[in-house]
């Protein structure tokens, strides 16, 4: 995966879609929550079901992007 291809991609759980995503040993981590994505056969796996969430994270619903969102929800 090339870097100019790496520079387009976003992490698929954050609403607004502005969170970068950087290169590991073994994926592909956000910028912002710090979610691992796996690379497998060279191509990321940017699904939610293959993310592993960062320590003292149980669920999707506990990352700062989605608070940030439903915050934003409930105010409208």
């Amino acid at each position: 995966m090339d870097d100019t291809f790496l520079a387009q991609l976003r992490c698929p759980l954050d609403p607004k879609r502005e969170a970068t995503l950087t290169r590991d040993e073994q994926g592909l981590v956000c910028s912002r929550c710090s979610c691992h994505f796996p690379i497998k056969q060279g191509l990321p796996v940017l699904v939610p079901e293959e993310v592993e969430l960062p320590p003292q994270t149980r669920e999707v619903s506990q990352l700062p992007c989605q608070r940030a969102a439903n915050r934003e929800k409930s105010r409208k």
